[in-house]
C-alpha cells in the first residue's frame, strides 16, 4: 500500500509539474508574442520617426533657404534706400519748382503767336505812321 501510495503521489506531483510547465510554457510562449508585437512596433516607430525627421531636416533647410532670399532682398532694398532722395533734397527741389512755376511757361506756338501778332502790330504802325 505504501508503494501504490507513493506511486500515487509521485504521479500526482508529477502531474502538478506538468501542469506547471505547460502553464509556464503558455506564459513564455504569450511573453514572446507580446516581445515581438513590442519589436514590431518600435520598429514601425523607428521608421516613422526616421521619416519625421528627414521631413524636418528638409523643412528646415528650406526656411533656411528662404531666411537667405529674406536676406538678400532686404539688403538690396537698403542699398536702394540709400539712392533715395532725402527730404531736404525735395524741399530744395518743391522751392525751385515753386520759383518757377512752370504751369506759367508758354509754348512754342503760344510764342510764334504772339510774335506774329506783335509783329503785325508794328506793321501796322508803321503804315499808319507814313
Amino acid at each position: 500500500m505504501v508503494a501504490t501510495q507513493e506511486t500515487s503521489d509521485s504521479s500526482q506531483i508529477l502531474a502538478e509539474l506538468t501542469n506547471r510547465l505547460r502553464v509556464l510554457e503558455s506564459k513564455q510562449n504569450l511573453f514572446s508574442e507580446k516581445l515581438l508585437m513590442v519589436n514590431q512596433n518600435m520598429i514601425e516607430e523607428y521608421k516613422k520617426f526616421n521619416n519625421d525627421i528627414k521631413a524636418m531636416r528638409a523643412e528646415t533647410s528650406d526656411i533656411r533657404k528662404d531666411m537667405q532670399n529674406v536676406k538678400t532682398v532686404v539688403k538690396h532694398l537698403s542699398e536702394e534706400a540709400a539712392n533715395f532722395a532725402r527730404k531736404d533734397t525735395i524741399k530744395v527741389l518743391e522751392k525751385y519748382i515753386n520759383l518757377w512755376n512752370p504751369l506759367r511757361f508758354v509754348t512754342r506756338e503760344e510764342v510764334e503767336r504772339l510774335v506774329n501778332r506783335k509783329e503785325g502790330v508794328k506793321v501796322a504802325e508803321r503804315s499808319t505812321d507814313k
